[in-house]
């Protein structure tokens, strides 16, 4: 299948340009923005000790907490937020689980992890000392990691009506590490307490956690950054060549109504 170029000539590329007003890039969207609490709020204990020796032990004080966050569109998560005070001096644990898909409860997959299936895998799971933290309000810590390598999700939908991220200080000492209460988002959450008879507590208050993701921008076609008449020039080539990385309006083809769609992207700075 051929295409005509729609636009003939860079000349008649720059006059669209110069018309749109100067755009620029969009460079992050805000998943999550649950504040800390004042002085913490209620606190929930999230640590596993680090057994120093060669054996693998763990502690009765061991626990896990998750915050849910729902995701209308597929996102790659590629910076992250928390507040909290205690033991974490080795870092931190981070983890994302599906929703328990055996119940309707408010309930992560993870529970099954940490009840002894360790067949059960997370979406992602990693341990960093990455993040940079300062004092925050109240004497609270304020962590903040920047992901080289994005967590990319999928959107929520009925098989998996939400996700769960763990925030898990690793630790050598015997104290725990507190992740604060969140305001301004979701009023649950979810703990793991390795001793308590009844080890998995759903909580009625949420965690402090910020989470955001970079946005791709279509417009930005040759990928440099900027948006400039480069960008009209790669679309212009792409639907020439029947490429559907033209496709803007996700029709499944080809079509003006894409030059109308890059156009519009163009003009808002995606």
């Amino acid at each position: 299948m051929s295409h005509r170029p729609f636009f003939t000539n860079r000349h008649s590329l720059l006059g669209i340009v110069l018309a749109c007003a100067s755009p620029a890039l969009a460079q992050s969207q805000l998943l999550v923005s649950q504040q800390p609490a004042t002085n913490g709020g209620v606190s929930r204990w999230s640590q596993l000790w680090q057994d120093p020796g060669p054996n693998g032990n763990d502690l009765d004080s061991d626990a896990v907490c998750w915050q849910d966050f729902v995701l209308s569109a597929p996102a790659s998560i590629d910076h992250i937020e928390w507040w909290g005070t205690g033991a974490c001096e080795l870092g931190f644990q981070i983890e994302v689980w599906r929703q328990d898909p055996g119940t309707i409860a408010y309930q992560p997959l993870g529970v099954f992890y940490y009840g002894g299936v360790k067949t059960v895998k997370p979406e992602a799971k990693f341990k960093t000392t990455a993040h940079t933290t300062t004092p925050g309000p109240g004497m609270l810590l304020h962590h903040s990691l920047d992901l080289a390598t994005p967590i990319s999700l999928p959107a929520n939908d009925a098989s998996n009506p939400r996700w769960f991220i763990g925030i898990i200080a690793l630790t050598q000492t015997v104290q725990q590490w507190h992740w604060s209460q969140g305001l301004g988002g979701s009023n649950k959450s979810f703990q793991f307490i390795r001793g308590d008879d009844i080890k998995f507590h759903s909580l009625p208050e949420g965690r402090a956690l910020l989470l955001s993701a970079s946005l791709s921008c279509f417009a930005d076609c040759d990928a440099s950054g900027t948006l400039a008449i480069d960008d009209f020039i790669c679309f212009q080539t792409q639907f020439a060549l029947g490429d559907l990385a033209a496709d803007c309006d996700e029709s499944g083809g080809l079509s003006i109504d894409d030059f109308i769609c890059f156009q519009t992207l163009f003009a808002i700075g995606c």
